[in-house]
């Protein structure tokens, strides 16, 4: 295993460099708001005042290190709306508390680079695609509820969702009109900006355009809009390492389950982010690099006064889409950020909070995927089962309880179908390469076709499949064989199904028209 910077440097131009610095000033143009943003929801301010720092601290720190060591050309790390309610939780817990937290982000670094050498990441790919999108989408709900107390000036309490949702109506005399009309503002400009152009940094115009309108509001209209100033004070920059001092009363085994959710999670999300910049780019990655890479960053990022971190996919999206050429990009990102911090902190008490929570807002709504989440829901008795249960425990309870709770309901309605397995063989006697699929095609055996399919499409442009003996497919199967499809069409290739029975004809069907 090497780092995908050794590689990617290779045959590097000159011209290449110019591509890498403006991606990653554009990415760092990005990041700075959702960083601030995303360590302000992550961080109880009755815990640490730091929650600003915490998130660029995060940006520039594991931004660095997953550029650097990762095994994704163009992966872009830094903190992730999929971390920002788990970490709520866990900092608000008195037997965990910041320090506890950087622990657990260390032991979390330590299990994923450890993943990595264990060739791990070959393993995650196995994961059910239901459950991925359950949590997600429960995630994303979550973070959205979170929001609507900075948006409208809520003075409300609680830290579970329903709690949140309970105490909204308690306090709904304290909606403030001011707040919201700026937190609106924002929300517009977040949402209708990238419809003009993706390469707006529409996070950081609503920045602007609504710390303007507040001191305009604030200053002149009387209004008592929050801001960072009046909730924290002057926000000083510079890094806060770990003081070992306090290591003494750290409760270890209150760290066992948010050090392996974190690198749970952390995998999950890195690698997924990977896939979809291998899918932009039809280039691909080092699945058991990346975990490494990821745990260095989280190592250091905890170090040093950050946060757990992973890949983020609208910013590695948002580098490949501004000309990104190799993981300098990423490495360039991260310094900008950096610059960004020492420069312009004496500003950033002026604004206004609510912007912040436009801005997340539109991230957990994209996080959500809602449009898929319903038509996936519509595919099959069993996947809906597992794909609902994962979200509403996700959302009720936790992470932890969604992805346990959807992982036994799939294994328990589809042991039979799992039991048969399936066998992919190459049909000798037909003209064109062609492979035969007998049996239930599902997640735990998914990759024996699309493994066997990238063979045969590294010496050949179009490929049949004959699917006349598949009796089932799940939808894991069905979004590696729509990947793998979108790969090889960038490659100029094509990919023929046929034979297949009218039940999973319609669930191809669907799914196509999803992806």
């Amino acid at each position: 295993m090497k780092p995908q910077l050794i590689q990617s440097l290779k045959g590097y131009k000159k011209s290449d460099l110019l591509h890498d610095l403006m991606a990653g000033l554009m990415v760092a143009i990005i990041a700075l708001p959702l960083s601030i943003a995303l360590g302000i929801q992550s961080v109880p301010a009755e815990v640490s005042s730091r929650g600003i720092q915490f998130g660029i601290i995060t940006a520039i720190v594991a931004g660095f290190f997953i550029s650097a060591l990762g095994g994704s050309k163009y992966q872009i790390g830094g903190p992730t709306a999929a971390f920002v309610v788990i970490l709520f939780g866990y900092l608000a817990n008195p037997d965990i508390g910041v320090l506890g937290l950087a622990l657990a982000g260390i032991i979390a670094g330590v299990l994923l680079i450890v993943m990595g050498f264990l060739k791990v990441g070959n393993v995650m790919k196995f994961f059910p695609y239901p459950i991925t999108i359950g949590f997600t989408t429960g995630i994303g709900v979550t973070l959205l509820v979170g929001q609507i107390k900075d948006l409208c000036g809520f003075q409300s309490s609680g830290t579970e969702t329903i709690e949140k949702i309970v105490s909204y109506f308690e306090n709904i005399g304290t909606f403030d009109l001011a707040t919201f009309g700026v937190g609106v503002l924002g929300l517009l400009c977040v949402i209708l900006l990238p419809k003009f152009s993706k390469k707006i940094p529409a996070a950081f115009v609503a920045l602007l355009v609504c710390t303007g309108a507040t001191l305009l509001l604030n200053n002149f209209a009387g209004a008592e809009i929050a801001t960072i100033g009046s909730k924290y004070g002057e926000v000083k920059a510079g890094f806060f390492p770990i003081d070992f001092g306090a290591i003494g009363e750290v409760k270890f085994t209150a760290l066992i389950v948010p050090s392996i959710v974190i690198a749970f999670l952390c995998a999950i999300e890195s690698l997924l982010s990977a896939t979809v910049a291998a899918g932009m780019t039809g280039t691909t990655f080092d699945a058991n690099q990346e975990l490494v890479g990821q745990g260095a960053a989280n190592i250091f990022s905890s170090l040093l006064g950050g946060l757990p971190a992973t890949g983020a996919i609208a910013r590695t999206a948002a580098s490949i889409e501004n000309g990104a050429k190799s993981s300098l990009a990423g490495i360039f990102h991260a310094v900008f950020v950096l610059i960004m911090y020492f420069a312009l902190m004496n500003v950033v008490k002026y604004i206004p909070l609510a912007v912040f929570s436009a801005i997340l807002i539109s991230v957990a709504i994209n996080m959500s995927r809602f449009k898929l989440f319903a038509k996936l829901s519509h595919f099959g008795v069993r996947d809906s089962v597992i794909l609902i249960v994962t979200c509403v425990l996700t959302i009720v309870f936790d992470l932890t309880y969604g992805v346990l709770g959807g992982m036994a309901v799939t294994f328990a309605v589809n042991a039979k179908n799992i039991l048969k397995g399936v066998t992919v063989e190459k049909d000798e006697s037909a003209e064109t390469p062609t492979l035969r699929v007998k049996g239930t095609l599902f997640f735990l055996d998914a990759n024996k076709l699309t493994d066997a399919l990238a063979k045969e499409f590294e010496t050949a442009d179009n490929v049949t499949v004959n699917m006349s003996e598949l009796e089932r497919i799940d939808e894991t199967a069905m979004e590696k064989l729509v990947g793998l499809n979108h790969k090889i069409k960038a490659q100029g290739k094509n990919l023929d199904l046929v034979g297949y029975n009218d039940k999973i004809c319609k669930r191809f069907d669907h799914y196509f028209k999803v992806f």
